[in-house]
């Protein structure tokens, strides 16, 4: 049976330095043999890394709210106007970094100077354009249509009275010092089962469903999986969540992986 690979981004998939020669090397062979693989990450689609170089056959953005096929897109679930600006105005609470994560347009509010350099360091070795974006106090109403959520990154972690002041509807996900702010009706899970739905209706034919991630916002999917695979650098949390752990992304994790359950 063929198998639908769903791989996270941060610290699955790439790290800071780029992507482990051995994970695209399990990634073609996997391709070989019949198998797909699509990235599902939490990032919007304008704040990630650009995927094209690496012959992906689909792309899950957004904690689920935003995916591909290719280049079509099955999946289109934006905040809306007035939930964007609700949560934006909930969000900007005069501290950390806010991020407004959209389709094509990112923004971004820096009260945390010292945070913001330390990300940048990091992330411009690899050109990635999480954090680079115009402030959020230019976004208009086309600009907020587009959003899908917001990021809150706070030193020492979002204080639990802002989480808990989150309207019906929504959820947050904490990852250290910072917290995603989604729909519910999304996750990376809603995102694997709608692309292995679509994809057997047109190719009448079943699927395994795989996914491998390391962090909070991985749980769902590695739950929802057929197998679900945890890297040897995830959190407890997730390792817990999953029927696997193989060995941290800078000891071949997606490679063992693969081997293991029969990928390549």
């Amino acid at each position: 049976m063929p198998t639908i690979a769903f791989l996270d981004l941060d610290n699955t998939f790439w790290t800071e330095e780029g992507v482990p020669a051995s994970a695209l090397d399990a990634i073609r062979r996997a391709q070989a043999n019949g198998h797909l693989i699509f990235s599902n990450t939490g990032r919007g689609r304008a704040g990630t890394r650009d995927l094209s170089p690496y012959g992906l056959d689909g792309r899950c953005y957004a904690a689920g709210s935003e995916a591909f096929l290719g280049s079509e897109k099955i999946i289109d679930e934006p905040l809306g106007i007035e939930a964007s600006h609700m949560l934006c105005r909930m969000l900007d609470v005069g501290e950390g970094i806010l991020i407004a994560e959209g389709g094509d347009r990112c923004y971004i509010r820096v009260y945390d100077q010292e945070m913001f350099d330390q990300l940048h360091e990091a992330l411009e070795r690899t050109n990635d354009p999480f954090i680079d974006h115009p402030d959020i106090s230019i976004m208009t109403d086309e600009d907020h249509a587009q959003i899908f959520k917001y990021s809150l990154w706070i030193a020492g972690g979002v204080p639990d009275a802002i989480k808990q002041s989150l309207p019906e509807g929504y959820r947050e996900t904490t990852m250290g010092d910072a917290t995603e702010f989604t729909q519910i009706a999304h996750t990376k899970a809603t995102a694997l089962d709608a692309v292995r739905t679509a994809l057997e209706e047109r190719n009448g034919t079943a699927y395994r469903t795989m996914a491998l991630g390391d962090s909070g916002n991985d749980i769902p999917m590695l739950r929802a999986a057929d197998v679900g695979v945890c890297m040897g650098n995830g959190t407890d949390a997730a390792k817990a969540a999953a029927d696997y752990v193989t060995s941290a992304i800078t000891e071949d994790g997606l490679l063992r992986a693969f081997e293991r359950f029969g990928l390549i």
